[in-house]
């Protein structure tokens, strides 16, 4: 299993995270300027950025995308606008779901969560396999995302303890609803009735303000 990150890493995180999105809202910007802002029209279910934002070691894969809010959803956020999809990436391309980080209409982080198979296409892994990348995460990119890709990695380390716990939640999840449903873990993935196994609230930018400590300008 992953080592929790240790104080130090989680405060330098915290720090690089509200510094990102302070420059950005003294720019009149949020979170949501490096996915979208340069976007002539915005577009329910596109991908932003449109071939999605891939890490310069190949081993990570992001987007952002919203979904219709006419949908009834039981299981987003009542205040979501969208939310970022993070996958683990393999050699081959293949793409496994890490985590969902729900976002308001201000960019203010709300949630993380998990997705069910079905929901992303996945390849799907035990959660003994995605948490041990906690230790290390790292997401380093080019260009005009290369700053969301920095927040979001710092976003990780912030929560990396409960997002471990979250993940662990998920399959623990996944069992009970084979064993209520007697269905088999292939079954219960593409199973319809489930689009969210497990979820994390963030209380941001307070969670961040209690692991950072004094904040120096």
């Amino acid at each position: 299993m992953a080592a929790a990150a240790s104080p130090d890493l989680t405060a330098r995180a915290a720090h690089g995270a509200l510094a990102r999105q302070l420059r950005l809202a003294r720019q009149g910007r949020s979170m949501l300027f490096p996915f979208i802002g340069r976007s002539v029209r915005f577009e329910v279910w596109a991908h932003y950025p449109r071939h999605d934002a891939i890490d310069s070691s190949g081993r990570w894969q992001f987007y952002f995308h919203a979904h219709d809010r006419t949908e009834q959803d039981s299981a987003r956020h009542p205040q979501e606008h969208g939310h970022i999809h993070l996958f683990r990436r393999s050699p081959q391309g293949k793409l496994t779901h890490f985590a969902g980080l729900a976002l308001d209409a201000r960019g203010l982080p709300l949630c993380w969560f998990t997705t069910n198979q079905w929901v992303t296409g996945e390849r799907w892994a035990a959660a003994s396999s995605l948490v041990r990348e906690l230790a290390h995460f790292e997401l380093r990119l080019r260009g005009p995302l290369a700053g969301a890709g920095l927040w979001l990695a710092d976003m990780v380390r912030v929560y990396a303890k409960p997002l471990r716990q979250m993940l662990l939640q998920r399959d623990a999840a996944l069992a009970r609803h084979c064993a209520r449903h007697d269905q088999t873990p292939a079954q219960a993935r593409v199973d319809r009735r489930v689009a969210v196994w497990s979820s994390l609230p963030v209380n941001w930018p307070q969670d961040a303000l209690s692991a950072a400590g004094p904040m120096t300008q």
